[in-house]
């Protein structure tokens, strides 16, 4: 985990990058560095923010310039099959970091094929000094972040929106408003502030003359089916898979720690991390109320022989709070697992820098609720939206689960709204389910859309903010190219869900716990507001950015969806 930030075309980059890596010193408060250079030909600055885990001397700082001068590299992420890519390049090296072998492979392989050969969590910026042409790469499933701003005059990047502050001026995008109105987040490529995008992920973007050009690198839909035809040989090929993901995030110089919330995910990856001998320290977080996970993380570290740690976390506390994680949250967010996620990185922050997590079981699995019967639920929301009860023109499955639809959204926004932007996003190539069964394009359009731009920018802005580094081995891009062709029976098949992965460790965890349905980590949202965010929520409802009559009868997520916007429009000065 760390921060990294760019400017090119502005006499003044080195001073900017300064300020811009500042701005981020929480995502990485082990050191800070900035390559700048100031000629006739064009001004570039790099910089960097670094948060120690692998080799901890001063040889793995950033930003880092090859041997020969032409390529400079700021990363952030890991690259966890470093050690075997290195093997793979030979030849010597100055430090013992994932960051000199993944410039070495770019400079040697180039920028394509060093990524395919990689296996992380990554985003990157590249400077060729030769070609003066810049590459900015961001990871197959979005796990780490990277946005940038494009203008006449120049070029700026960051891990992070409020380090392009000096750019954007806070000023909404009436494009992104509609999608966070529509989904309570918003997916790439729409930043919340105008002229700012985020890099999506699976692509890199290349300047050079100030002309850019993107480029889609990571295309799962064309991963290879799985040649495995037994329940048997699936079971094999499973484990296999989660056994080289859990080991390669395995590896840091630091300690290593895991959240064991006692589902099903986080049981299984604590199962393999203890077959493999690492007998990692689990946490649990108790946010009070009787929570059902909690008795099954104390059974599960139990049977594993995990040292375990409750962290007693005071809810309301959790609530009031709110004000800090608006200030790292730069875009509105009504996803309200935020506040018990912010809270359980808060709580470890001093004590580990890396952390593993079961994130991505349910998406590479099946493990919704809402994927049991889900072609008879599809079936009967196409018949709605087909005379006009419910949205679905683009994807009946996406649209159908909306806070708002749409034409309460172009009410809301009134002479702000610019068209239905949630119907654009799913026409692109990424969001775009392919044809198949219900359950395979709801699956699709969880793993493209929700999962890179909610779950992980939930989990990345809250560990980041506390200086963690979150792990999750289900993100393997292997294992999600593997899975996404599995036997739907081995996926959901009744009330059953998660079948084949249940199967897989049925002899390493109890049976209680395999069993188990799954449990949400979200909020008691209206009990919050009616409660410790009360006097907040009146302070900021209704929002002046929306128009007024439309917020007058608001209730549960459609409430939350407007207060979390104003609270955080007001933290962050927005304006249209």
């Amino acid at each position: 985990m760390c921060a990294i930030a760019g400017v090119i075309g502005d006499s003044r980059a080195a001073e900017l990058v300064r300020g811009m890596i500042e701005a981020q010193r929480h995502r990485g408060p082990d050191g800070e560095g900035v390559y700048a250079v100031d000629d006739r030909e064009q001004s570039i600055a790099l910089g960097h923010r670094r948060l120690a885990i692998l080799d901890l001397s001063d040889a793995g700082r950033q930003p880092m310039t090859s041997d020969d001068g032409r390529w400079t590299m700021v990363l952030n992420g890991e690259i966890f099959n470093y050690v075997e890519l290195r093997r793979q390049l030979g030849g010597i090296f100055r430090s013992e970091t994932d960051t000199e072998v993944l410039l070495r492979a770019c400079a040697q392989w180039g920028v394509e094929k060093a990524v395919a050969r990689s296996i992380g969590m990554f985003a990157f910026a590249l400077w060729d000094a030769r070609e003066r042409e810049l590459t900015l790469v961001r990871d197959r499933v979005g796990e780490k972040p990277l946005v940038y701003f494009h203008h006449a005059q120049g070029f700026a990047f960051a891990s992070e929106l409020k380090a392009l502050a000096p750019f954007h001026e806070s000023r909404l995008d009436a494009h992104a408003m509609d999608a966070y109105l529509a989904l309570g987040y918003i997916p790439a490529p729409l930043t919340i502030f105008r002229g700012c995008r985020k890099l999506e992920p699976g692509h890199l973007l290349r300047l050079k003359n100030g002309r850019v050009e993107m480029q889609r690198w990571w295309n799962p839909e064309l991963a290879p089916k799985p040649p495995e035809r037994t329940r048997a040989e699936r079971i094999e090929r499973l484990r296999s898979l989660l056994a080289d993901a859990v080991h390669l995030r395995l590896r840091a110089d630091v300690p290593v720690a895991i959240f064991l919330s006692g589902g099903v995910d986080s049981s299984v990856i604590a199962a393999e991390c203890s077959r493999q001998g690492s007998q990692l320290q689990a946490f649990t977080a108790d946010f009070g109320g009787g929570h059902a996970d909690l008795p099954h993380s104390v059974r599960v570290a139990g049977h594993l022989g995990m040292p375990h740690e409750v962290l007693r976390i005071d809810a309301n506390e959790a609530a009031t709070g709110f004000h800090e994680l608006l200030r790292h949250y730069d875009e509105p967010f009504a996803d309200s697992s935020a506040i018990p996620s912010f809270a359980l990185a808060r709580a470890l922050q001093g004590r580990y820098k890396v952390v593993l997590n079961g994130d991505g079981g349910d998406e590479a699995f099946g493990g919704y609720r809402h994927y049991e019967h889900i072609a008879a639920k599809q079936a009967l929301k196409s018949a709605a939206a087909a005379v006009g009860l419910a949205d679905g023109a683009t994807n009946v499955y996406v649209e159908s689960k909306t806070t708002f639809r749409q034409g309460d959204r172009a009410q809301l926004l009134n002479g702000s709204s610019t068209g239905n932007s949630l119907a654009w996003l799913l026409r692109r190539a990424g969001y775009r389910a392919p044809s198949g069964t219900a359950l395979r394009q709801a699956m699709w359009s969880d793993r493209q859309l929700y999962l890179p731009n909610d779950l992980t920018y939930k989990t990345d802005i809250a560990l980041a903010g506390n200086a963690v580094e979150g792990r999750a081995p289900f993100l393997d891009h292997r294992l999600l190219e593997w899975t996404q062709s599995l036997p739907e029976d081995d996926l959901v098949k009744g009330r059953e869900k998660k079948v084949l992965l249940r199967a897989a460790y049925e002899t390493d965890l109890p049976p209680e716990v395999l069993g188990r349905p799954k449990q949400g980590f979200g909020a008691p949202i209206e009990k919050w507001l009616d409660g410790p965010l009360r006097e907040l929520a009146c302070d900021v409802f209704p929002s002046p950015l929306l128009e007024r009559e439309g917020q007058s009868k608001l209730r549960g997520q459609q409430l939350w969806t407007v207060v979390a916007f104003a609270l955080w429009a007001r933290e962050w000065r927005a304006s249209w």
